[in-house]
């Protein structure tokens, strides 16, 4: 399995902290946001990363292949990152379409048990989902339909609709993946719907009769880091 990291953006809702520094990078305790991922990712036995950068992605590189042994990474500049979106990033991927992925936001703070809980999951295709704590018109908001699985996730799904938030961590086959990727370019250059959400390639294919899966993290601590909101609140919970 490869480790496939999206951290190209610029995260402007935390500047002044990110004028010169990728959000990623921003120390949580004693330990990068990033950091702290790969080593338990790590930990899991996953020593495989491709990390998609663009904004400050050199430091990015040299910071990781200072603190961890370089031969785990494998990284791929977004070059118009000030002007795409996550998707975009995800497409930039796709040399890793022929095994299969755990798909990571760069900026998820989260306890070791969210990673264990999602990979002993036997289902081919899932994603981590927070139930607890109710869910905000900010965030990715998941519908199930009546066999439990994945309908829809969006950010304008509204709130009372949702069964909780996807919190940028799934799990996907070789075989998915492949379809993911090949969605992605007919989106992406093709459409040029550059500035959406991979979440919303994710919904087509389910439209098109693929199945996702909620993995329920149940009360095992997990947080993006969007804002200094979100930063004070994840040195509480995780510094």
């Amino acid at each position: 399995m490869r480790v496939i990291l999206l951290a190209a953006g610029q995260a402007t809702r935390l500047r002044p902290l990110t004028d010169a520094l990728p959000k990623c990078l921003i120390e949580v305790g004693s330990s990068s946001i990033i950091a702290r991922s790969i080593r338990i990712l790590a930990d899991h036995g996953i020593e495989r990363f491709t990390v998609i950068d663009g904004f400050m992605g050199d430091l990015l590189r040299e910071r990781l292949r200072a603190e961890f042994p370089p031969a785990w990474f494998t990284f791929v500049r977004n070059e118009p990152y000030a002007t795409t979106n996550n998707a975009y990033s995800l497409m930039l991927a796709r040399y890793a379409c022929d095994e299969p992925m755990l798909l990571s936001d760069a900026d998820i703070l989260y306890e070791p048990g969210v990673v264990t809980r999602l990979l002993e999951d036997p289902r081919p295709n899932r994603l981590a989902l927070r139930t607890r704590g109710g869910v905000g018109e900010e965030e990715m908001k998941v519908v199930l339909d009546a066999e439990g699985r994945v309908r829809n996730v969006a950010k304008d799904v509204p709130p009372a609709a949702a069964v909780g938030e996807s919190v940028g961590l799934e799990v996907f086959s070789a075989d998915f993946a492949a379809k993911l990727f090949d969605t992605l370019d007919r989106r992406m250059l093709q459409e040029n719907r550059t500035g959406e959400w991979y979440e919303a390639t994710f919904v087509e294919l389910i439209e098109r009769g693929e199945s996702i899966h909620p993995v329920d993290l149940g009360d095992f601590r997990c947080m993006e880091v969007d804002t200094l909101e979100d930063l004070s609140r994840a040195r509480e919970l995780f510094g």
